[in-house]
């Protein structure tokens, strides 16, 4: 049964306040930074807030053969956010969760462990001068000290060389795919996160909490072997020269085509590049990360659309060996059309999204590493990696601390666009019944816990994206469709290329509406405790005839309530129980409800939020008992 929110003429009358109400905003940094001013309480960055950038300059090779890359990078940091000399700066070595001492929630192969990620030299550039820097290594991270410091304000630039192998059986996000397809994730070493609330971001990497990357411009030279093609974040500089005569023209024609063009296919799969080796130059502006995948087996094919009315068009790609793979293509454009026009409603901000047929789903800038084995896999993998690119890329989130930013927003901006699809299950239904299981076990734990706290597969995939889905989505039905579409486009559009944290959602969410959530955000964020709303009690005032639906939140978790009312008529009328009338303290809400006819029974609907215990759904009334 299809269910759709109708007009609520319905008021709080009552509810037991306690008198020391929680307040969900506590993380004592946060209200740091709000009183220094990089913060504010609306939502908006601050006056005074500022974010670090870098520059890289990047040549690699990659042995193909031996499976080993060799790079060596110049990196321009421009310290801008923070209040006070740096004595030393933090790089991560990601490459370094292949060793065999070092900690790990996700299983490598032992054929794969290796010394990680070999740092050969480490200095700091002064003009045509390297001098050499000390260093210190702990887990996937390095510290390199600086002698004389770096003020904010000023920049520093650090020449790194270094070697690393890269894995042949292990697929954490990438790895060796068919004869020698290769996707190349986090390769090279990457400056840290410094930001205003956090300082240095010093988490170390174990595999099941993902990144935070700062923002960056990469000018990368790339040389492979074996007429491999090679596909990166960015825009490729010297086509031209790689290319045959016939992929160029193919690779012209798709970035102007409507219609699907095959680039490379079976015909010119082993003329498409012009030379045995060959350096492949990408540039890419204002990115968080840079990937690359490289095959000489893997064919191309794409079509190209327009965005902000036709002024820009986006290449949609895919890299693939087996045929069906292809369908990705226009799954990934009507995602990024969705997008640009919907929720977020910010047009994409890349030239292209390239699909590499790889293993599971991992999202980087500009492209995607993910196997297609069903529908479920084309339709909402693909779109939910795709929608990836504002949340965590746009919008810098720390995904490491704060899993239920990126894969919430991921899980819930996209499910109408998945739903209408008809292709996969419906993503509602399926968090619903997963939080049904979870909620009130052992196994759970608040939302907000940091993500690189939890080593478990399971409450980490619940509290990442099934449990935050589901909340905003409450969020929406209490804010309102269209505050929820203002409230999405505006947080994308006042932290693009920022590093907001959760509160700044949430302000926003509540700025935008006018509505105070922070009850909903204690319960549903910050604590634990089973799903059973119920129905107390239903009575009538006999002099006004309106009625007063009591409704109890017997298990803690507050969630939004839909109900059925059924008159003694015949007649009935779908309405919601928001989250944001429920009051802190409080285990009981009041709806009054205008209407003269007398009421048969009253129903809670089980559509789309976990109710652990249906028995106190329906409510009988008395003379129809």
């Amino acid at each position: 049964m299809s269910i759709t929110k109708t007009l609520l003429t319905a008021a709080l009358v009552s509810a037991c306040v306690s008198a020391a109400a929680q307040d969900f905003y506590t993380d004592s940094a946060f209200i740091a930074a709000v009183k220094k001013g990089t913060r504010t309480e609306t939502g908006v960055p601050g006056k005074e807030y500022k974010s670090n950038f870098a520059e890289y300059q990047i040549t690699a090779s990659f042995d193909d053969a031996a499976g080993h890359l060799y790079g060596e990078e110049t990196v321009t940091y421009h310290y801008n956010c923070g209040e006070s000399n740096l004595s030393s700066i933090v790089v991560n070595l990601y490459r370094d969760i292949y060793k065999e001492e070092n900690a790990r929630h996700r299983k490598v192969d032992r054929r794969d462990y290796s010394d990680g990620v070999n740092i050969t030299e480490v200095a700091l550039v002064s003009g045509k001068n390297r001098q050499p820097l000390t260093f210190k290594r702990s887990e996937t991270q390095m510290e390199i000290a600086l002698a004389n410091g770096i003020n904010p304000g000023d920049k520093i630039t650090l020449y790194i060389k270094w070697d690393t192998k890269i894995a042949k059986h292990t697929h954490l996000r990438g790895g060796k795919y068919g004869t020698n397809s290769w996707f190349i994730p986090y390769w090279y070493p990457q400056v840290a996160v410094y930001d205003d609330i956090y300082g240095w971001d010093c988490v170390q990497h174990t595999g099941n909490e993902e990144f935070y990357f700062e923002f960056a411009n990469y000018d990368v030279k790339l040389t492979v072997g074996h007429n491999m093609a090679v596909w990166a974040t960015g825009t490729l500089q010297n086509p031209e020269k790689i290319y045959s005569k016939q992929v160029y023209k193919n690779y012209l024609n798709a970035l102007k085509s409507n219609e699907m063009v095959n680039i490379i296919d079976r015909q010119n799969l082993h003329t498409a590049i012009s030379n045995q080796s060959n350096t492949w130059h990408f540039k890419a502006d204002s990115v968080p990360d840079v990937v690359f995948c490289c095959s000489n087996e893997s064919r191309w094919a794409g079509k190209s659309f327009t965005i902000e009315d036709g002024r820009r068009r986006v290449l949609s790609a895919a890299v693939y060996r087996h045929d069906d793979y292809t369908k990705c293509i226009d799954v990934t454009k009507s995602t990024i059309e969705y997008l640009s026009s919907n929720r977020p409603g910010v047009p994409y901000p890349y030239p292209s999204m390239t699909l590499f047929e790889g293993s599971g789903g991992m999202e980087f800038p500009m492209m995607v590493n993910e196997s297609i084995e069903d529908d479920e896999d084309l339709y909402f993998t693909t779109s939910h990696e795709v929608t990836h690119t504002y949340f965590p890329f746009v919008t810098g989130l720390n995904q490491n601390k704060f899993g239920f930013m990126d894969e919430g927003l991921t899980m819930y901006v996209p499910q109408r666009f998945q739903a209408d699809l008809g292709k996969c299950d419906d993503p509602l239904k399926t968090s619903k019944d997963y939080m049904e299981s979870y909620l009130g076990t052992l196994s759970e734990v608040p939302v907000v816990t940091p993500s690189y706290e939890i080593s478990n597969t399971w409450p980490f995939t619940m509290m990442s994206y099934y449990a935050p889905e589901m909340g905003y989505t409450c969020i929406e039905y209490a804010i309102g469709f269209e505050n929820m579409e203002t409230a999405l486009k505006q947080f994308v559009n006042q932290w693009r290329g920022k590093h907001p944290h959760p509160y700044d959602l949430f302000y926003t969410f509540e700025s935008v509406s006018g509505k105070n959530l922070k009850t909903f955000y204690q319960s549903f964020f910050k604590e634990t405790g089973e799903a059973d709303m119920g129905i107390d009690s239903v009575y009538t005032n006999h002099e006004t005839h309106n009625h007063y639906i009591v409704f109890r939140n017997h298990g803690g978790k507050i969630v939004t309530v839909m109900f059925h009312i059924t008159y003694t008529d015949g007649d009935g009328e779908y309405l919601i129980c928001d989250v944001d009338l429920w009051q802190p303290g409080s285990d009981t809400v009041t709806i009054e409800v205008y209407n003269v006819r007398e009421i048969k029974s009253v129903e809670i609907l089980d559509h789309f939020a976990p109710d652990q215990n249906p028995d106190n759904n329906i409510y009988l009334m008395n003379n129809n008992k």
